[in-house]
């Protein structure tokens, strides 16, 4: 197990945020994320399974298995589920863009008032 970065990057806390309301697989992962983050985050489907892995690694992320779901044909789905370790690397994240928006806020309500 590998410590997790921080900050996340934002496919790794979009991915997290995903998990966070319940395991899914790749395919599923990917639409949640785009469609999340109003198409601002759209990893291509190498580039899912390797933040997978590292989070995975990293003791963020859990495989959860294959499952076979019928009427899916092919090979069955892999799912992922979101660790409490990684519940606390999406929560730290989120409370530092919480700071930086805050900031944000306020210098640019400063700035607007200058004018």
């Amino acid at each position: 197990m590998t410590s997790h970065p921080s900050p996340l990057s934002p496919n790794d806390f979009h991915l997290l945020l995903v998990l966070a309301e319940g395991e899914s697989y790749g395919y599923a992962l990917l639409k949640a994320m785009e469609q999340e983050s109003s198409g601002s985050v759209r990893p291509d489907i190498g580039s899912l399974y390797r933040a997978l892995a590292r989070l995975v690694g990293a003791g963020l992320v859990q495989d959860a298995g294959e499952r076979d779901e019928e009427p899916t044909p092919g090979r069955p789905r892999r799912y992922y589920r979101i660790t409490e370790a990684g519940r606390q690397a999406l929560a730290a994240d989120a409370e530092r863009l919480r700071r930086a928006l805050a900031l944000a806020d306020s210098r640019l309500s400063t700035a607007r008032s200058r004018t």
